[in-house]
């Protein structure tokens, strides 16, 4: 069969494409197993944030009763059900005490340098 040159290139030019196509398809099973590595590590994450989900109601709905009572101001903030999705705001408790804020002095930056020049 590749006794003629014609034949003879043409049967090299194939095999060479089977080549390119083997290598081809090897790469995409590749990716077709990492991508089915990801859903299956993506499928983990979303059934560990449910289960999240799940025990964060639970403690908000059954507070240990070892914990002081949440003031009226605070429990407005708890009042959203579960399987909502809204923006929580931070209750602001009626007993929170006034403080001043406090500021804080700013110091000079010195280089690498000047701190190593500084006697121990």
């Amino acid at each position: 069969i590749g006794q003629e040159p014609s034949l003879k290139s043409m049967l090299c030019k194939i095999r060479h494409e089977v080549v390119l196509l083997n290598d081809l398809l090897n790469k995409m099973e590749t990716e077709v197993q990492q991508q089915e590595k990801l859903k299956n590590l993506l499928k983990e994450l979303q059934k560990s944030a449910e289960r999240y989900q799940n025990e964060a109601c639970h403690l908000c709905e059954n507070i240990p009763s070892c914990l002081p009572k949440p003031t009226q101001s605070c429990v407005t903030g708890l009042t959203m059900k579960c399987g909502e999705q809204a923006k929580v705001t931070e209750p602001e408790c009626a007993k929170k005490s006034i403080k001043e804020p406090r500021f804080i002095k700013e110091a000079a930056l010195i280089t690498a340098e000047e701190f190593e020049s500084v006697p121990a």
